[in-house]
């Protein structure tokens, strides 16, 4: 990807959870993930989360995604992302574990995902539901951010939710079928500049 300007950015980030930045999905889990698994972050620090009593059974400790870790430290180390926006749009059955792994996970020693986020959106009850339209819905809503500004990163494994928001509110968007990569994100980026720079 050509060099990148700030101008050429988003306003607002906005990224699924199970199956895009983690795996496995929240609803996998036996209980709550809460045992912190060290790892090196240079130094070390938590590269993940397992639930208590289960030790390494297989979906029982949740870790990011080597593409989705290194996109996060990339907005959390350049400054050119530095007025960027995050927000995360989760239809999670379990949202109690999820801003446990955002509350969690470290990017950095002492940075913890959840700390990098202007806006959660995690759910599907209240105002939430399943489709991921209500989720931008009360992004827009509570962030002020037009949806033309913003780009959505999702697996889409569960229903294109990347073409119900862009098709509702043309937000531009990427599908992560198997895990947010790099690749993926640079492509995001480039469509992102793409649609604003047509007339």
């Amino acid at each position: 990807m050509s060099p990148i300007s700030p101008s050429q950015l988003p306003s607002m980030i906005v990224f699924d959870l199970d199956d895009c930045l983690w795996t496995p999905e929240m609803h996998e889990l036996p209980g709550l993930p809460e045992i912190p698994i060290h790892g090196n972050l240079i130094p070390k620090g938590v590269v993940g989360l397992q639930v208590p009593r289960y030790g390494n059974r297989d979906n029982c400790t949740v870790t990011l995604y080597d593409g989705a870790r290194k996109i996060l430290y990339e907005l959390a180390t350049n400054p050119i992302y530095k007025d960027v926006q995050l927000a995360t749009a989760s239809s999670s059955l379990e949202p109690s574990y999820s801003y446990a792994c955002l509350d969690g996970i470290e990017i950095l020693p002492g940075l913890v995902i959840g700390d990098m986020m202007n806006y959660n959106q995690i759910g599907r009850t209240g105002n939430l539901s399943p489709d991921k339209i209500t989720h931008f819905q009360q992004l827009h809503e509570e962030s002020g951010i037009p949806y033309n500004e913003m780009l959505f990163f999702d697996d889409c494994n569960w229903g294109d939710h990347c073409e119900r928001v862009t098709k509702a509110f043309g937000v531009i968007s990427q599908r992560t079928p198997h895990g947010l990569q790099w690749k993926e994100f640079e492509t995001g980026l480039s469509k992102y500049q793409q649609q604003k720079a047509l007339p």
